[in-house]
């Protein structure tokens, strides 16, 4: 049969034709089968979906947490998306509702094309410290502890300057048009809908950018690989990973993550969400001020502390609000509140007015009581530069859905 071959592909075609026979196989088998490589070090609550979260002691080790740390929360398998697709890649915009023509498919050789911009953002899942709530009453969804929430260096292009490719080169106009809202939907690739109000998506102090980069890396799989909307100081659930079509509206997204009960903050009161109307709810955007305590060490050890007695802890942690809102002071109290202890900020302190995309780091030495069981219990709570602070319990914030549990953040050590 040698006689009568014709040719022979190149390695590389070859190659791409084994890579997409792949991935037609993978289509046909279980969708959690080709699930990216984790961190044995993440805590995991369930698989299928993915959501891990990342361990309190690595959370302040470093400033920008590392991609293989940064918390994951999914609602369905994660796209396969090869590197070789991303020639074929495009991007849908549709701003026809606004622009006459106003539809176009940019490519990402045209998004990185548009002047790059990098910003440090924070984001938290609305459900962080879940758990804690949950021992007030129970909730609905997981049980996060606090690491339900990570920092990351994003790089991207400005959505705004995505926006004025399909012709939209008077946003400000068109956001206060009849003096309603109007809004961008996005949606993913895994068929997630959310939105925005245009006003955040298109001020350029807003910071909303489309990322293609994590950390100085082309953006990860778990995270969003290729593009993944940034939108600074909001729940991350309006951080829209693998987005492949942008769209401007009248009204937010249809879809359970911007319309239904997942990421609607219920009053106290209603246990049963059916008896609410949840048209006249909205859908959580803006977050909250939040602190954790991550480490806790005596300053001083000796071989016996009596119930009553005061020790010297050294504690450290971090502190964020939503909003691009500056943390101007986080305080921690061992002594169930009866004095306070101002602590000292030791990253993320310079951040422009406003802008403060991302989180604090702080420390500080407080004394602390020693209880009858021989353990000691710290608080903190962050206060921001409209000076909100942070509630001492849930009795007011509890809600069935367990979202934005802000309450000063509590934990315990043996001495």
């Amino acid at each position: 049969m040698e006689d009568m071959i014709i040719g022979r592909l190149s390695s590389l075609d070859q190659a791409m034709i084994d890579e997409r026979m792949e991935k037609l196989v993978q289509e046909t088998e279980d969708p959690y089968a080709h699930e990216p490589k984790r961190s044995p070090y993440l805590i995991v609550h369930s698989d299928q979906p993915m959501n891990a979260e990342t361990p309190e002691k690595y959370l302040t080790e470093s400033y920008l947490t590392p991609t293989g740390l940064f918390y994951i929360r999914h609602h369905h398998p994660v796209p396969l998306i090869l590197q070789n697709d991303l020639e074929h890649f495009k991007l849908e915009i549709d701003v026809s509702s606004f622009v006459e023509g106003g539809k176009i498919a940019i490519s990402m050789d045209q998004i990185k094309a548009l002047p790059k911009v990098e910003i440090d953002a924070t984001l938290q899942c609305s459900g962080n410290r879940r758990g804690d709530m949950n021992q007030y009453q129970r909730t609905s969804g997981t049980a996060w502890g606090q690491g339900a929430i990570s920092n990351a260096r994003w790089g991207g292009a400005r959505l705004l300057d995505v926006l004025k490719l399909a012709g939209l080169d008077d946003p400000f106009t068109i956001a206060n048009k009849d003096g309603t809202e109007k809004h961008v939907c996005f949606e993913s690739l895994d068929g997630m809908h959310a939105s925005i109000g245009m006003e955040k998506a298109t001020n350029p102090y807003g910071d909303v950018i489309l990322a293609y980069e994590m950390n100085g890396e082309p953006i990860s799989r778990d995270h969003g690989f290729p593009l993944r909307v940034i939108v600074p100081g909001y729940a991350a659930v309006r951080n829209v990973k693998w987005v492949n079509k942008i769209r401007l509206s009248e009204s937010e997204a249809e879809g359970v993550w911007q319309r239904g009960l997942n990421y609607k903050t219920l009053p106290p009161n209603v246990r049963d969400a059916n008896s609410v109307d949840l048209k006249a709810m909205p859908s959580m955007t803006e977050t909250s001020v939040f602190s954790g305590i991550t480490d806790v060490d005596l300053v001083h050890h000796d071989d016996e502390y009596k119930p009553g007695e005061t020790v010297v802890v050294h504690a450290k942690g971090w502190a964020w609000a939503g909003g691009g809102r500056n943390i101007v002071r986080v305080d921690i109290t061992g002594n169930d509140g009866v004095s306070w202890t101002s602590a000292t900020i030791t990253d993320g302190q310079n951040q422009k007015y406003g802008r403060a995309w991302a989180w604090v780091f702080w420390e500080s030495e407080v004394e602390a009581v020693v209880n009858h069981d021989g353990k000691i219990k710290l608080a903190s709570k962050a206060v921001d530069h409209a000076f909100n602070s942070q509630p001492e319990n849930v009795c007011g914030l509890w809600n069935v859905r367990g979202l934005g549990n802000n309450t000063w953040h509590k934990v315990e050590r043996v001495v």
